[in-house]
């Protein structure tokens, strides 16, 4: 499978970079205290940072809230990733510790106020593409069974079966997340700040020594932008995917959680 970025992109976003860091034969099944402990760091830094202040007078998030409205998106409705991080340390808040590789990169993320995901590439169908919807593509946000569909020129990650990551990097799906289980992964990382090419490789080249220090698997990283915008990643992934089915078995299970949740506060 292919990761493309559509070149209308780039005339939308002059200067867009994308850093692809594949990640192959991982285990990320184990807790992992010292990237929890790293999460936990970062969360309360960036709380005493930036408490008080307008999420639009933070740099780094106002170039991505512009960002949003260039494709017609509300940003304040749905917030860019970092916005979103940010918004939920300085009310308090922590990220949580989900698996040791989302933990990781909610870290990265967090310090150094730059865009940062993951997918894993077993459950992609076909390409990946960051590009802008057709309209009507099923979006199944991660822990949740509620499937939308995507509007015309929504600018969001999708393959053959969905919207995997909906408003570019606002939220991801539930098929492609990455969990205790994934093996085989790619992390991306985005910038809009017209950073020097040296410098965000300087960032990339830090998150993969992270996550061979921690993660481990055989690791690879690329770089995308106007003049490279395709990456073959050697992963097979799915022959087929509709995200506009939810299982029967998904939804009882669901629902399962959700009563359980319930009882447990009530």
């Amino acid at each position: 499978m292919k990761l493309k970025i559509d070149p209308q992109v780039f005339d939308q976003h002059p200067g867009l970079k994308v850093a692809v860091i594949l990640i192959k034969g991982l285990d990320n099944s184990r807790r992992n205290s010292n990237v929890e402990s790293l999460l936990r760091g970062v969360c309360a830094q960036q709380d005493r940072k930036f408490t008080g202040i307008e999420l639009d007078h933070i740099p780094e998030v106002a170039v991505w809230h512009q960002a949003y409205g260039r494709f017609g998106i509300n940003p304040n409705k749905y917030a860019p990733s970092i916005a979103a991080y940010i918004k939920r340390v300085t009310n308090g808040g922590q990220l949580p510790h989900t698996n040791a590789l989302v933990d990781l990169y909610h870290y990265f993320s967090l310090k150094m106020l730059i865009p940062v995901s993951g997918v894993d590439l077993d459950w992609i169908c076909g390409d990946l593409q960051l590009t802008f919807a057709k309209g009507g593509e099923p979006f199944r946000a991660i822990r949740s069974i509620k499937v939308v569909e995507a509007q015309e020129g929504e600018l969001s990650y999708k393959d053959d079966g969905g919207i995997t990551s909906r408003y570019w990097n606002y939220r991801e799906c539930e098929r492609t997340k990455l969990t205790e289980k994934t093996q085989n992964a790619a992390i991306i990382v985005e910038d809009l700040t017209g950073m020097h090419m040296d410098e965000f490789g300087e960032k990339v080249r830090e998150i993969q020594n992270a996550l061979i220090k921690y993660i481990g698997g055989q690791i690879e990283p690329y770089v995308l932008n106007e003049e490279h915008n395709e990456l073959e990643m050697g992963i097979q992934g799915r022959t087929h995917a509709d995200d506009s089915k939810v299982p029967q078995q998904e939804k009882a299970h669901f629902i399962q959680q959700q009563k359980a949740h319930e009882e447990s506060i009530s």
